[in-house]
């Protein structure tokens, strides 16, 4: 393992609990990044993940000892380069808080001997001044593609920083956005200073959303603090309160933001986070629900009417209706259903290119009929 120090040496500290609204992030990591590995890596040599608020390497969950967001990540990167030993895995680490750096380097060292072509580097700095810094430096080619995880406990990084990263080609970051927090702060003078800090600059005070309260003021907030992304796709995953918190009414507690600016990239993101949630839109969760991730069934007939309406007499290949539709709640075998339906109705007919005889993917082209 090429790191930066010894990871040996460190006496075991008892995990700290992690409530099970925050295991989603690592559900996430720990679906997402295996397919990100291999579809950036059949192109690519050179990966980057970069963990901007790494935590401790373990956590206590339901009186068991789980992965933290980073032994994720080097296990997923692990994995991946022992079957691709021609490629190659950047993973940084940065971890500000001492006692952290120290638990997460001695979780990396019960991992063993790793891969020569993984390389993971644990930085104890402050990642509001070091990841501008490793953009700078040692990222500053921008062709590697590149994974950045955005999660501290209150405000994440500013606007401006996370821009700097989304600048670069086949980046991708997915952020923590603490919206009780930051809820908080918009309404307190005393700090409402820190909003300001995250996003840049003092423009939000002027907006509609701080007058207003309830849920039309974090969905305004939320579509505010989107906008201001440079990312084309910036899919939200709502995360309630957790039983433990003693929050009652459903109210959110964080969102996950996934912003880049592929495609490729966020239909992926779907298909991770739709078995993980609902469908209404906002993708909500809550860890009360018996530790189960709940998924309601589609509204397949509500996906047909939209798919008639928006692409009548056009011909489209099958992955350029879910890019061109991938705000909407639903996933491909949604899509490949509705549309073989179609077919069958004589809505639409199919030109496959990259399915065989029954099968609907990829390239194949759709023609939706013109209905007067």
């Amino acid at each position: 393992m090429k790191a930066e120090g010894e990871f040996g040496g460190l006496s075991a500290e008892k995990p700290r609990h992690l409530k099970q609204v925050s295991r989603i992030k690592h559900l996430i990591l720990s679906r997402y990044l295996p397919s990100w590995e291999i579809i950036l890596g059949s192109r690519h040599t050179t990966l980057n993940y970069v963990d901007c608020f790494a935590g401790p390497g373990k956590y206590e969950l339901n009186h068991a000892v789980v992965d933290g967001s980073p032994i994720i990540a080097a296990k997923a990167a692990v994995e991946y380069s022992k079957a691709h030993i021609t490629k190659e895995m950047n993973l940084v680490f940065v971890e500000e808080d001492e006692t952290q750096e120290a638990d997460l380097r001695r979780c990396l060292a019960d991992l063993g001997k790793v891969p020569r072509n993984v390389t993971i580097n644990v930085k104890r700095e402050n990642s509001h001044t070091y990841i501008p810094e490793l953009l700078e430096t040692r990222m500053s080619q921008c062709g590697t593609p590149s994974f950045f995880l955005v999660d501290p406990y209150g405000h994440p990084l500013s606007v401006p920083i996370i821009n700097k990263i989304l600048d670069r080609p086949r980046t991708e970051v997915l952020i923590n956005l603490m919206w009780y927090r930051i809820n908080m702060d918009m309404g307190n003078p005393m700090v409402q200073q820190n909003v300001s800090n995250m996003l840049g600059g003092d423009d939000w005070r002027s907006k509609p959303f701080v007058q207003h309260s309830g849920f039309d003021r974090e969905r305004e907030f939320v579509e505010y603090f989107c906008s201001q992304l440079n990312a084309r796709y910036v899919f939200p995953f709502r995360i309630q309160f957790d039983i433990e918190d003693r929050v009652h009414g459903g109210r959110t507690k964080y969102y996950l933001l996934h912003a880049s600016n592929h495609p490729k990239a966020v239909l992926l993101m779907k298909e991770v986070m739709w078995p993980l949630g609902d469908e209404e839109g906002t993708f909500d969760y809550s860890g009360s629900a018996q530790e189960i991730l709940i998924s309601r069934s589609p509204h397949d007939d509500e996906l047909a009417d939209i798919l008639r309406c928006q692409f009548r007499g056009k011909t489209m290949t099958f992955e350029g209706i879910r890019a061109d539709t991938w705000k909407l709640p639903f996933v491909e075998k949604h899509y490949r259903s509705v549309l073989l339906r179609l077919a069958e109705s004589g809505d639409v007919s199919i030109r496959r290119i990259s399915s065989r005889r029954s099968g609907l993917k990829g390239s194949d082209q759709i023609t939706f009929i013109k209905m007067d």
